[in-house]
């Protein structure tokens, strides 16, 4: 019996940690990929979120074909309806609470010099491919290019509507999650693996030294994560007032989901 796990990869919420799990217990990703997300013959992020239901079943069927039992998509959110009606597929994700996971894409994008951005309210104002604000609900309700205005209860509830289609829900946050909730759901153990975290990193810190970074090596070194102001913070919860609220709803309603590995009957 034939079983895609397939990982909506939300950036920045131990997504890399559950990636490299998957492979070290056996899970087989596409030929070619990035961090779960497949890749094809020239190295370049293939937009499987993009593809219509047609385009789905055929790109599933290329995986049965060759065997690939875990893809990632962390660019882009595909059709979930789609991906919940095919029997072959397990869809799975993991949520972290909003501010923690800005203030970590910061720090790391920072320290590993994917931003120049010496502030937080620089960072923010970034044009980014991950959009800060209201990053869950853009996930979960199919709007990564939708503007801040848009971004409002319908969104918030397409989100919900949308994770109730997945098979199993992690929270960062909850107690076992990531532990035997994680690993028992999906048949695994826990090994030891890179979580790709933003402090000791080798090749981050030698990078730091050769653009003569040395203040910000040496905060690196002692692990001294970037300041952040009160504005700032309030700044935040006003614009991701919505990826709040989501947060808290899927946290109060204790969304897990219930699988089956090849069956979808008992979903939440």
């Amino acid at each position: 019996m034939y079983r895609l796990i397939w990982f909506q990869h939300v950036h920045k919420a131990a997504g890399s940690y559950i990636v490299n799990q998957a492979v070290a217990n056996g899970e087989v990703p596409f030929p070619s990929h990035q961090n779960g997300n497949p890749c094809n013959e020239e190295g370049e992020v293939m937009p499987i979120w993009d593809l219509d239901e047609g385009g789905l079943r055929g790109f599933i069927d290329e995986c049965q074909t060759k065997e690939v039992t875990f893809v990632a998509t962390e660019w882009g959110a595909p059709n979930y309806g789609a991906l919940h009606d095919d029997p072959r597929v397990l869809l799975m994700t993991c949520v972290r609470e909003p501010w923690n996971r800005l203030i970590s894409n910061f720090n790391y994008d920072y320290y590993l010099g994917f931003s120049n951005s010496a502030t937080l309210a620089e960072y923010m104002d970034e044009d980014r491919r991950i959009k800060v604000d209201n990053l869950l609900v853009r996930t979960f309700a199919n709007s990564f290019h939708a503007d801040r205005q848009s971004i409002g209860k319908e969104s918030l509830s397409n989100a919900l509507s949308n994770l109730s289609l997945f098979d199993l829900v992690i929270v960062t946050e909850r107690d076992g999650d990531l532990g035997e909730h994680l690993f028992g759901a999906l048949g695994w153990d826990k090994m030891k693996v890179d979580s790709h975290s933003t402090f000791g990193n080798r090749r981050a810190l030698s990078m730091l030294v050769s653009r003569l970074r040395l203040v910000s090596a040496i905060r690196y070194m002692l692990k001294i994560k970037m300041s952040i102001s009160d504005d700032e913070r309030q700044r935040f919860e006003e614009q991701s007032r919505i990826d709040l609220e989501f947060y808290h709803r899927v946290i109060e309603g204790q969304v897990r989901g219930r699988m089956h590995p090849l069956s979808h009957d008992s979903v939440e």
